[in-house]
């Protein structure tokens, strides 16, 4: 029951398109480019825009070529998003998320975890793959 993540925003600087962004007290920031988040939660979705009320970008999709960044303030604030009762911190929707970590921080990719030591990460779309379907129409 440690909050190893406690804290988080003074260990770690997030850029997004080159913007550093002030983080509040935070606990995990969350990247995506896929609709589906934590057993099937739509986590852009949820809530409102920005804390300012300003638009962080627009409806989510694969292939637009830009990543989702959100932030987490705690375990529980996970709970209350997995049942609709609470929303995301959204940080902005980007093209290239860089994220500085200072010392050892737990990371997480399609649920495999590790210790990550310092580091400068930056995450970008490099290529697209281009996908056939089976039409169902009939001509």
């Amino acid at each position: 029951m440690e909050r190893v993540c406690k804290d988080l925003e003074q260990r770690i600087e997030v850029y997004l398109d080159g913007t550093r962004v002030t983080l509040p007290p935070i606990e995990s920031v969350v990247v995506l480019n896929i609709p589906s988040w934590a057993a099937g939660v739509d986590l852009w979705k949820l809530g409102r825009d920005s804390e300012d009320g300003t638009s962080c970008g627009e409806e989510q999709k694969m292939d637009d070529g830009k990543i989702e960044v959100m932030a987490l303030y705690s375990s529980f604030h996970i709970a209350r998003l997995q049942v609709g009762l609470s929303e995301p911190l959204k940080l902005g929707q980007v093209s290239q998320v860089k994220i500085k970590l200072s010392g050892k921080t737990p990371m997480q990719i399609d649920g495999e975890p590790w210790l990550q030591p310092p580091a400068m990460i930056t995450l970008s779309h490099v290529d697209k793959a281009n996908v056939l379907v089976l039409s169902t129409e009939t001509e």
